[in-house]
Order: C-alpha cells, then sequence, then structure tokens
C-alpha cells in the first residue's frame, strides 16, 4: 500500500516539532515575566518591612523579620508554580489535537466484520489478485475509441477535474500561512485650510511598507494545511472514480446500442422471412391448397413484426443519443455498432474484500474526506484559544512625493498582539461539538458506504452465475426452436400440421433468440458492474500514465494518483 507524503509520520514530527519550540518560547517568556515581577515585589516589601521594624519595638526582631520574608518567599513560589502549572496545562491542552475517529485507521473500522473470503466466490484464486486491463478484455476496438476520446471530450469530467484545481488551489491559500504578509502602501493628499480668512494648502505623501505573521502556536494553521492537503487527495480519488464510472458507462452503453443493432437485424430478418411465406401462402391459397384463414394470420404476423422493426430503429436511436451524450457529442443518434456481442467465458478475480478499501476510489476519497473533517475538529477546538500576530512597519512621510525616501530617518514600529476569546455564550464550544457531531456521522456514512460496496460484489458475482445459467438454458433452447421452426414449416407444407403450429414454432424460435441475445448483453453488463465494484484501473500502468499526463499540473505524484493511502 503507498502511504501519501501528506499523512506520513514525518509531518506528524514536524508538527511535534513545531509546537515544542512554541511551547519552550512561550515558557521562556513566561519564566523572564515571572522573575521580573519577584523583584519588583521584593523591594516593595522590602520597604514595608522596614517601616514595620521601626514602629513594633519587639523583642524577637530576628524571628519576626525571619517570618515575614518567609511567608512571601513561600508565596511567591506558590504563585510562581500556579502560573507555570496553568501555561503548562494551556499549552499541552491546546497542542493535543481532539479526534471525533473511532479508529485512526480505515481497516481498522470494517475489521471485525470482514470475512476471509466472498461468501459468492465464483473465482478463488491463490495469489488473490484482481483483474486489471479489463476493457482489453471485450478486444472491442471501437469500445477503446470511444473510451479514449470520452476521457478528453466529457464535459462532467472535465467538471470533476477543474474541482481537483479548486482544491489545489485552496491547498496552496492554507500552504501560505507559513509565510509572513507583506505590502506596500502609497498615498499622496492635499489639504485646504482656511483660517482668518487666510487659505492655506498643504501636501502629504506617505511610504508604508507593512508586514503581519501569525504565530502557529497551537497548529491551527498547520491542521487547516492538512484539512487542505485531505480535501485535495479526496478530490483526486472522486476524480479517479468517476474517471471509471465513465469508462463503465460507456462500455455499458456500447454494448446496449450493440445489442439495439443486432436485436434490430433479427427483427427485420424476421419479417423478411414472413414476408417470403406470405408469398408462398398467398400462392398456394389461389390454387387452392390454403385456406383464407392462413393467407389472414401471416399477414396479421408480418404486420406486428413490421411494427417491432420501427419501434427497435427508435430504440436503436435512443442507445446511440445515450452513447453519444456520455461522450460529450452533439446527440445525433449517428453512433451505429456493427459488430456482435461478444461472450466472455472467462472467469473474473475477485481478490479479498479487505482489499476494496484501497482499491475502490470512491471508498478512498470518503476516508479522506471524514479525515478531512477530523481535521477540521481540531481547528474548531483551536478557535477557543488565543492567537499571536507580530506586525511591523516601516515608512516615510514628506510634503512632496518626490522627497520620499531621500535620505532621511525612516519611521518605524514593531507590535505583538495577542488575541483570545472572552465571552462568547458558548459559541465556540459549540461549534466544537458540532464538528465533533459531524464527524461521528460521517463515519457511520462511510461504513454504510463500505458495507453497500461489499454487497455490490456479493449480488454481482450471485447474478453472474444465475446469469450464466439461464444463459446456456436459453442457448439450448435457441438451437432446439430453430430446428422446430425449419421442421414445421416443412411440416405445414405438406399439409401435416395447420399453420397455427408453424405460427407458435416461429415464435419460440423467435423468443428463444431474442433472450440469447438480452442475456448475453446482461452478462456484459453484469462482467462490467463486477469491475466497477471491485474498483481499480481499467487499463494496465503505461496507458494509465500517459492518459494522466495531459492532467500532471492538476494532480498528486503518480503514485497517489491510483493508491491514495488509508492511514492519517
Amino acid at each position: 500500500m503507498y502511504h501519501s507524503p501528506y499523512l506520513t509520520k514525518t509531518y506528524v514530527k514536524q508538527c511535534k516539532e513545531r509546537c515544542l519550540s512554541h511551547f519552550a518560547v512561550i515558557l521562556y517568556l513566561l519564566i523572564n515575566i515571572t522573575k521580573l515581577k519577584l523583584l519588583l515585589w521584593g523591594r516593595v516589601l522590602k520597604v514595608r518591612f522596614n517601616k514595620v521594624f521601626k514602629i513594633s519595638e519587639l523583642d524577637n526582631k530576628r524571628k519576626s523579620s525571619l517570618f515575614f520574608w518567609k511567608l512571601p518567599k513561600l508565596t511567591t513560589r506558590l504563585k510562581t508554580r500556579n502560573i507555570l502549572v496553568v501555561s503548562i496545562a494551556l499549552l499541552v491542552g491546546a497542542c493535543s489535537t481532539p479526534t471525533g475517529l473511532t479508529y485512526q485507521k480505515a481497516s481498522r473500522l470494517t475489521a471485525h466484520n470482514v470475512p476471509n473470503k466472498w461468501q459468492e466466490n465464483i473465482a478463488a484464486t491463490e495469489n488473490n489478485t484482481i483483474a486489471t486491463d479489463w476493457v482489453k478484455s471485450f478486444k472491442d476496438n471501437g469500445l477503446a475509441e470511444l473510451i479514449g476520446y470520452a476521457l478528453q471530450s466529457s464535459y462532467a469530467l472535465d467538471a470533476d477535474r477543474i474541482g481537483v484545481s479548486l482544491a489545489k488551489e485552496r491547498l496552496n491559500i492554507s500552504a501560505a500561512t507559513d509565510f509572513p504578509e507583506l505590502s506596500l502602501s502609497l498615498a499622496n493628499s492635499r489639504n485646504k485650510q482656511v483660517s482668518n480668512s487666510v487659505t492655506t494648502y498643504q501636501n502629504s505623501a506617505d511610504l508604508s511598507l507593512d508586514l503581519s505573521y501569525e504565530i502557529d502556536l497551537w497548529g491551527k494553521l498547520s491542521d487547516q494545511q492538512n484539512q487542505d492537503r485531505l480535501n485535495y487527495a479526496a478530490a483526486q480519488a472522486s476524480y479517479q472514480h468517476s474517471k471509471l464510472t465513465l469508462v463503465a458507462d460507456i462500455s455499458k452503453a456500447w454494448f446496449n446500442l450493440t445489442q439495439a443493432q443486432q436485436l434490430l437485424n433479427l427483427y427485420q430478418e424476421r419479417a423478411e422471412n414472413l414476408q417470403r411465406n406470405l408469398l408462398m401462402i398467398q400462392s398456394s391459397y389461389q390454387l387452392g391448397l390454403n385456406d383464407a384463414l392462413d393467407v389472414y394470420l401471416t399477414k396479421n404476423t408480418v404486420n406486428q413484426e413490421l411494427a417491432r422493426v420501427a419501434q427497435q430503429q427508435q430504440a436503436l436511436k435512443v442507445s446511440s443519443r445515450a452513447l453519444e451524450l456520455l461522450v460529450g457529442d452533439y446527440p445525433l443518434a449517428k453512433k451505429v455498432s456493427e459488430q456482435n456481442l461478444p461472450f466472455i467465458a472467462d472467469e473474473i478475480k475477485l481478490g479479498l474484500p479487505a482489499q476494496l478499501l484501497t482499491r475502490r476510489a470512491d471508498i478512498q476519497a470518503s476516508w479522506l474526506s471524514l479525515l478531512a473533517l477530523d481535521a477540521g475538529l481540531a481547528i474548531a477546538h483551536k478557535q477557543r484559544f488565543p492567537s499571536f500576530n507580530l506586525n511591523a512597519s516601516v515608512g516615510d512621510n514628506a510634503s512632496e512625493l518626490t522627497n520620499l525616501l531621500n535620505g532621511g530617518a525612516l519611521a518605524w514600529s514593531l507590535m505583538g498582539n495577542i488575541t483570545s476569546p472572552l465571552f462568547n455564550a458558548g459559541r465556540l464550544e459549540s461549534l466544537e461539538t458540532q464538528a465533533k457531531l459531524t464527524v461521528v456521522q460521517n463515519e457511520k456514512l462511510y461504513l454504510q458506504q463500505v458495507y453497500q460496496a461489499f454487497a455490490d460484489v456479493e449480488n454481482s458475482v450471485s447474478e453472474r452465475e444465475s446469469l450464466n445459467q439461464q444463459y446456456n438454458f436459453y442457448l439450448k433452447a435457441q438451437e432446439n426452436a430453430l430446428a422446430a421452426e425449419k421442421l414445421s414449416f416443412d411440416q405445414y407444407l405438406r399439409g401435416l400440421v395447420t399453420y397455427t403450429t408453424v405460427l407458435e414454432s416461429q415464435r419460440r424460435s423467435f423468443d428463444a433468440q431474442t433472450t440469447v441475445i438480452q442475456l448475453t448483453n446482461e452478462l456484459l453488463q453484469n462482467r462490467i458492474e463486477i469491475y466497477l465494484a471491485l474498483g481499480g484501473d481499467y487499463l494496465d500502468g503505461t496507458t494509465q500514465t500517459q492518459q494522466t499526463n495531459s492532467t500532471k499540473g492538476n494532480s498528486l505524484p503518480a503514485s497517489l494518483t491510483h493508491r491514495i493511502s488509508m492511514e492519517k
């Protein structure tokens, strides 16, 4: 499993080191401030003690002096210790990152309920590998060309690609908080003043260079960056899932179009055969060999078949337009398929159920989004602590714009700012609670999605076994029906059976042929559903890398594109 560079232990270590360094600085400042207070307090107490000593005139002067000296020192130690304890508790509480997740790894969430193998396992493999490069298994060049074209022209996929770019820009924005913000301002003004009927004009030019920086003492800004990194990785995973879904939808639509074309060919062939039979029956009727009933029955069947041809022509156009919409073309119903539906008997390698957590890009995206929400919980928690800002400014002022920076002394300022929430009627606490509940809610939704993914595989595999059995039975039924159709028509011509028997045998033959075509398509659709439910790649690594080069500027590292880490 590939581990994301954004989610490694190195990043966590850097966050801890940054937090400890800030802790050391604040602790150093607190100690020095405490020392200064103790020094001033000692001088004040010394003056007060001298006054008491002169007035009291007690015999135990030495004991009294020792008592009065030890009491302030003891109180000073206690107060200093309390300040340090409170400061350390505050820093430790702020540096600790709360979490709403039950476990920090996706595999542990479902480990107690994931079986070692599929219940409906029709393809148990020794090495537990899962089939990839499944598009080539159809051996259809027309389909491969359509997929390549759609990946470049699909509007829906382009929208998802733009979503990845947006997530990357949000990451760039949050990463900018590592650096101070520098701005330059230039102002030029002219004022008019009237005093005692005397009008004066005054010019003023100001130039200022300002710098501001927020110290990330609690790691709040780092958590924001981590959240944006996770959202960026989730957007990448969602894009990969959208691409796989688009490939699966195009494959389904292509085979639906092929089925529609094959059924149209079957209906047209049947209509032509019936028309030839009608001519033969009409000739026999004119010779007095057949009844008029046979003629009417044949004409009725011909008309029904011609109506079915017209209906199937419309269905073919609908299938063609659906495919054109998927590839990003105008729906002109011009897409055609001249090939027959392939029958693929190869079993599908299913792998292990636990592999879905790393193969399904949509599950990866949900987990990464869940981690991002958990990072948002840390941000909401740290919003309740003070924020530290440094502001520096240097500038010049002159009466004329041309006199700026003429060698005179520059004015400068340096200011530290601490802002802490004191009272907000529990708003920040409620926001943190809301963030935690959101994490818990989405964790449940993630588990539901995972188990739904398991159910998708189990149902698809079980359905495939049923479809294979139906296909084999109907294939034999088709052979028998074709033989019965030919035999019944020969017997009708010899006067052994009625035309009703011929019509019944023709209907059964037609139904069997239609069902075989439909079952072949259903097997292909089911095969695609299994590949989609298993996730992973639809092409080999070389082809996949070549196709993703066009979006290299918006992509994570190549290894992260296909194997986004499932660990925090």
